[in-house]
């Protein structure tokens, strides 16, 4: 992978002291492995690196390098299977989409031709043959590929016209499916599924996927053989949950890559509806606008994610700041007892899990307006943080009446999905502890001024929050300068896609009202976040200029001269004094 996966591998690997292997023997062999690469000599760096995952197999670092070794070694396969086993132990990798993918044409060159002409030849599928030198074998057991279909939506075009037309090609030969074809199926429909099935489907598509799906409903009911293969052609355009008495599904044996797509699409949805009856629903919810926000997020739980963040080294909070804000004179919190924490609007628990995972000694109430999103989230919450963190049903609006204070609240991407954002943040202050550190997220008008022409674009031609018209919407964007819009990972997922163009409730804002409100409420205003390398290009430009990256006026400069400064939102921190 590239330098920056491998720096993201490096910050956040476990402890080289940890696990069974002592730590000096492990950073032995790992500098015996540096020293032979700076020596060339390849065959014995490899070998200590084997040695190294041998003896520490959760060790991502390890062989991220070891698949850096193969590759430049021209061991193209081996090179895939150790990335992948990278990206499986350490998922935030896949952040890196842009690295990751052309890490994957590397490994796989076959990919980067197939993805230039199935641009080329859009809209029109390529069969296998003309797609792929020697077609869907040349691809269909690469492990790094395999690995990336079933870790999240890929934002690239290019590669989703590709997977568009291999489906096809799938759906119209399903009988020729064989055992190394079959493997590559269900990789890809589990990757539909995650996506929510957001690729076009063109009208011969549907009416072959409707006589395949009434042969299998027909076969179910009788109780009949099912092909594994057809199966899992059908699940890479229809999520098998959806079928009548898809619970028999989950009660057969099935080949094993076969049985994982039940799992995904029938028994985790099964264990959803169950977990629905035990969180606890806190408040009512009878707002209009709250209300349609629910309804949104019970047919479409955001985000749908895959794996959590792995390796993650906890800090404290106080730490964790000053690190990010040196020169910031926000109070330390310097509590010697857990740190209570609420996320409002945790959604599918991805904000609440990596709260967890990122702070030392923190115990979290995380709640949301959306059932389906919270069962989400209870599931995929991870074994060892289901006693630090709490789930619960409530709106924002009406949290005031919690008799509960926190040290913290995070509320990222939620208030301005409310009537009136600041009504939402005076309340969330509430419940904030004086000298409480609040994190929050809201969006920029600046930076999503292609956002707001979309949606005008969405409401002008009468698109509708559906499936089918998320997925013409797409198409039609693509065609315009609104192909701007594929900067966002929320491009490439029917729920994303949606959250992104079709919400029923948004407000955008400018850095001007956010310093009107921190200066009404009397609060301090702490920074903006980024990632690490931005976070420092900030300090330093903002320390060259004389300037304190605690002014607002001084950041709306900047923004005002690059609106895409934050175009991921505006992430801030500020204290209640």
């Amino acid at each position: 992978m590239n330098r920056k996966q491998r720096r993201a591998g490096r910050a956040n690997s476990p402890p080289a002291g940890s696990g069974a292997m002592p730590g000096d023997a492990v950073q032995r062999l790992r500098a015996e492995a540096m020293l032979h690469q700076q020596q060339n000599r390849l065959q014995d760096a490899a070998r200590a690196y084997r040695r190294l995952v041998a003896l520490k197999p959760d060790d991502a670092r390890a062989y991220n390098d070891l698949g850096a070794l193969l590759l430049a070694e021209g061991k193209r396969r081996e090179a895939s299977a150790c990335f992948a086993e990278a990206l499986a132990l350490m998922p935030q990798l896949f952040d890196d989409f842009r690295g990751l993918c052309t890490t994957l044409i590397r490994v796989l060159p076959p990919i980067g031709e197939a993805m230039a002409r199935a641009d080329a030849a859009w809209p029109e599928r390529l069969p296998a043959g003309r797609l792929l030198d020697g077609g869907i074998a040349a691809i269909a057991d690469d492990p790094l590929l395999l690995r990336i279909l079933g870790a999240a939506p890929v934002p690239n075009v290019a590669l989703e016209r590709v997977l568009t037309s291999l489906r096809w090609c799938l759906l119209s030969n399903v009988e020729d499916v064989n055992q190394v074809n079959l493997a590559f199926a269900c990789a890809l429909a589990k990757h539909c599924f995650i996506n929510e099935y957001v690729f076009p489907q063109t009208e011969a598509e549907e009416a072959r996927i409707e006589t395949l799906r009434a042969q299998i409903c027909a076969t179910l009911a009788s109780d009949g053989g099912i092909e594994p293969a057809q199966l899992a052609v059908l699940a890479m355009y229809v999520p098998l949950r959806a079928l009548p008495q898809a619970d028999l599904l989950a009660e057969r044996r099935w080949p094993a890559a076969v049985d994982e797509i039940v799992t995904q699409q029938v028994r985790e949805s099964m264990q959803e509806k169950k977990l629905m009856a035990t969180i606890a629903r806190f408040t009512a919810i009878d707002d209009d606008v709250s209300r349609r926000v629910r309804a949104q997020y019970e047919e479409n739980p955001y985000p749908r994610w895959v794996n959590a963040a792995a390796g993650v080294e906890p800090v404290a909070i106080d730490l964790y700041l000053r690190d990010l804000f040196p020169t910031a004179g926000f109070l330390p919190l310097s509590k010697t007892d857990a740190i209570d924490v609420l996320v409002a609007g945790c959604g599918t628990g991805w904000q609440a899990i990596g709260t967890t995972q990122r702070f030392l000694d923190v115990r979290i109430l995380a709640v949301d307006l959306s059932l389906a999103s919270l069962a989400y989230a209870k599931r995929k919450t991870p074994p060892a943080l289901t006693s630090r963190i709490d789930y619960a049903q409530a709106d924002i609006l009406k949290l005031g009446s919690l008799q509960r204070r926190f040290d913290m609240i995070d509320s990222s991407g939620v208030l301005h999905h409310l009537a009136d954002p600041f009504a939402g943040w005076r309340i969330l202050l509430g419940l904030l502890k004086p000298g409480g550190l609040m994190h929050l997220g809201l969006y920029s008008a600046l930076a999503r001024a292609d956002v707001i022409k979309a949606r005008a674009f969405v409401a002008e031609h009468g698109y509708q929050p559906t499936t089918d018209s998320v997925r013409r919407c797409r198409q039609d964007l693509l065609g315009t300068p609104l192909r701007s819009l594929v900067r966002f990972h929320d491009f490439f997922s029917t729920s994303e896609c949606r959250d992104l163009l079709f919400h029923v409730q948004e407000s955008n804002l400018g850095i001007p009202d956010l310093k009107a409100f921190i200066s009404g409420q009397g609060l301090k205003f702490i920074g903006f976040e980024f990632g690490q390398a931005a976070q420092r290009h900030y300090r330093a430009t903002f320390a060259q200029r004389g300037w304190s990256t605690s002014d607002l006026d001084r950041w709306h400069e900047v923004e005002t001269q690059a609106p895409e400064t934050f175009s991921g939102m505006y992430n801030f921190w500020v204290q209640k004094t």
